[in-house]
C-alpha cells in the first residue's frame, strides 16, 4: 500500500490547502508534458492527491492506514516473543550441555 501522504511529502493532519500546494509543486517537475518529467510518478502523486484532496476517501484511507499499522504492531509483538522463547531455550541447553561437559 503506497504512503500518500510521503508521495506528496507532507504530514498525516495536512489540510487540504497544504495538499493542494504540495501537489502543484510537485506536478510542475513530474509533469510528463515537462522536460525531464516522469509519468510513472506524476501518476503516483495524482492518485495521492485525488485521495487525500477527498474527505470520505482519505478518511477510508487513513482507517486503512491505522489497520496496517496495528497488523504490523500485532506481527511484530509475536516475532519478538517468538525470539524470546527461542533465546530462552536456546541459553537453557547451552546451560544444560555446559553442566554435562563439566561433569556438573
Amino acid at each position: 500500500m503506497p504512503y500518500f501522504y510521503g508521495e506528496l511529502g507532507i504530514a498525516s493532519d495536512a489540510d487540504k490547502a497544504q495538499v493542494k500546494i504540495a501537489f502543484r509543486t510537485l506536478a510542475k517537475t513530474c509533469h510528463p508534458d515537462v522536460e525531464g518529467g516522469d509519468e510513472v510518478r506524476f501518476k503516483e502523486i495524482n492518485q495521492a492527491y485525488a485521495t487525500l484532496i477527498n474527505p470520505s476517501r482519505r478518511a477510508a484511507y487513513d482507517a486503512q492506514c491505522a489497520r496496517a499499522l496495528a497488523c504490523g504492531r500485532r506481527r511484530f509483538a509475536a516475532m519478538m516473543a517468538t525470539m524470546a522463547a527461542s533465546f530462552a531455550a536456546t541459553v537453557g541447553s547451552g546451560v544444560a550441555v555446559a553442566g554435562w561437559l563439566l561433569g556438573a
